[in-house]
């Protein structure tokens, strides 16, 4: 419960910081990886798919998906991920975040016509935000579909 409320507050902080100045302050990712330390010791024995769960979207994050967008950005996905995957979501839990935060912006931009005639965003907006709500939606119904977690 702890880690989720650090992730709380680290994607809270993230979210405030980025609609603010478009920028987020490294420290917003070492409270959010304290958390994922705290699951790390709760003594849930890891197998070689939990490891490579953890690893894979983070590599994919940081050095392919970066490009797409900002690099807090890669860093909020990457370490939502390995917390759902901490979590017992796996890589689903991730694929499933990342699917809500890609169409809730997409949702949002198209609503404010802020979607150009090359699928780019005519005016840059936070992303952050979009990520952060989408987490906690994943983690309800991924809790929901999976309840025994």
């Amino acid at each position: 419960m702890i880690s989720l409320i650090l992730a709380v507050i680290s994607l809270g902080l993230a979210s405030y910081e980025d609609f603010r100045t478009r920028m987020v302050s490294n420290y917003v990712w070492w409270i959010f990886s304290a958390g994922l330390l705290m699951m790390l010791s709760g003594g849930r024995k890891m197998d070689y798919l939990d490891i490579a769960g953890c690893i894979l979207p983070v590599f994919i994050q940081e050095f392919i998906m970066s490009r797409a967008y900002g690099r807090a950005d890669s860093h909020a996905f990457s370490c939502c991920a390995v917390f759902l995957n901490l979590a017992g979501f796996g890589l689903e839990g991730h694929i499933l975040h990342m699917s809500l935060s890609l169409g809730l912006l997409t949702f949002v931009q198209i609503l404010r016509r802020n979607i150009g005639r090359n699928l780019k965003l005519k005016v840059p907006v936070p992303f952050i935000p979009y990520i952060a709500l989408s987490f906690f939606v994943t983690i309800v119904f991924m809790h929901l579909l999976v309840p025994s977690i």
